[in-house]
């Protein structure tokens, strides 16, 4: 089986490329990478006006597989991430039962190898996320787990925590970790702030429950010399202590969810629940910050942050609703509108950022992840960085459609997505040929 991608511009970081060349695919690899392959192929895909980019790298996305299989499962969570343009997903942790038992890691580990796309469990670093208590960590890297978090809640013993870096380290793994502290919230998904006081919302989050989380997270990194993943990054408070972090020369890595670039707290006031997202919305000088951390590499990732919910979860009063949007097919739309569109990045920063550095961090470049290399599975994303679109009920994938995005315009489509060699994902406005 042959597959020849012509007249794209490849972008891929890793090599410092940007320029129009033909791909040629056999089998599930990379075999062929010049201008103008002339050859007899079973599937050719004109990609003229499109780039070409490694496949997108995703490393909080939830399925709710097994537990929460009206809000999504392995098979739409994958094929929705296949139409954001990612060949790459290791999943979260909001799954019933909670994944700090192995019979989850087992389950996923058992339907993964027939997933559109390279799906990878992830572990619980307390039991049930509840922070109190270590999950059995070396138990569970044994059944398969393949990163280790407690997903959108805060691991509040930090000897637990430090117990777990220590461990992790032994087997070259680390945690990655939401930063959030307060005994006094009362209602997560929002910000003490005006949209709080417009909602009449009491015992919001205080703005600076993150950075006060965050500080501490990364001194137990420091005094034991461990990597850490700081995901959910929110404001510019934090940015500054991660930078300073950084300076120190500390193994520390951030993540920023895609929403949390694109919108700031007045969204809330529009959309309320719709808008109730973990971590919260905040100011517009805070949106900003985060912008230009991108730019400045302060901040390595954008994640998808991807919670699928049902709608009947997103009705009624603000402060009952469930925090959380879907994410996976907006990444690269708000990418463009935002990051490109105001001049923060280029496109090939972009990639960076949603390829190349999450496969980096959590090793999958060892797999091919990340790039474009002769010899190396095929797992490419083709888009147009043009087009604008709108996004709607009809055209979502998942199987929740929570997001404050619908009927918004978002720059850059993505038209084709290729894993492990095999089309994985067409948009219906493409020309293509298949013999």
């Amino acid at each position: 089986m042959k597959a020849l991608i012509k007249n794209g511009t490849i972008i891929d970081p890793v090599y410092n490329v940007k320029e129009k060349k033909d791909i040629l695919i056999e089998n599930q690899n990379v075999v062929s990478i010049k201008k103008n392959i002339s050859v007899d192929a079973n599937y050719v895909i004109d990609a003229k006006n499109m780039m070409v980019a490694p496949g997108f790298v995703d490393l909080h996305a939830n399925f709710c597989d097994p537990g929460a299989t009206d809000r999504e499962d392995l098979k739409t969570g994958s094929l929705s991430a296949a139409k954001g343009g990612y060949t790459h997903v290791v999943l979260g942790v909001d799954n019933k039962p909670s994944p700090s038992e192995s019979n989850v890691i087992d389950y996923i580990n058992k339907y993964k190898s027939i997933m559109p796309i390279n799906i990878y469990p992830s572990a619980t670093i307390t039991i049930d996320r509840m922070g109190y208590e270590l999950a059995d960590i070396i138990f569970l890297y044994n059944h398969g787990a393949f990163a280790f978090c407690d997903g959108l809640r805060p691991v509040s013993d930090k000897n637990l925590l430090k117990k777990a870096m220590d461990i992790l380290k032994t087997k070259g793994k680390f945690v990655s970790v939401y930063s959030e502290s307060g005994d006094k919230i009362k209602v997560r998904g929002i910000v003490e702030g005006n949209a709080a006081k417009k909602l009449g919302i009491k015992g919001a989050t205080p703005v600076d429950a993150e950075v006060t989380d965050l500080k501490d997270n990364i001194a137990i990194a420091r005094m034991a010399d461990a990597m850490i993943d700081l995901a959910y990054i929110s404001c510019e408070e934090s940015v500054e202590a991660i930078r300073e972090a950084k300076k120190e020369k500390l193994k520390v890595y951030a993540e920023v969810p895609a929403l949390n670039l694109f919108f700031n707290e007045k969204v809330i006031e529009k959309y309320e629940a719709l808008a109730k997202v973990l971590p919260p919305l905040r100011s517009e000088t805070d949106r900003v910050a985060l912008c230009n951390a991108l730019k400045k590499d302060v901040i390595d990732i954008i994640s998808s942050n991807h919670v699928p919910i049902e709608s009947k979860e997103k009705e009624g009063k603000f402060k009952d609703a469930q925090s959380g949007s879907i994410g996976l097919e907006t990444v690269l739309g708000i990418c463009g509108k935002i990051l490109v569109g105001e001049g923060y990045l280029t496109w090939k920063d972009v990639i960076e950022k949603i390829s190349v550095n999450p496969a980096r961090l959590y090793g999958l470049d060892k797999e091919g992840a990340g790039m474009i290399e002769i010899d190396k599975p095929a797992n490419i994303t083709i888009f147009d960085p043009d087009e604008e679109w709108i996004l709607t009920e009809e055209n979502i994938i998942s199987k929740s459609h929570n997001t404050p995005l619908l009927n918004l315009t978002l720059k850059g489509k993505v038209k084709y997505t290729i894993c492990n060699g095999k089309l994985v994902y067409r948009d219906v406005n493409t020309s293509d040929s298949e013999k």
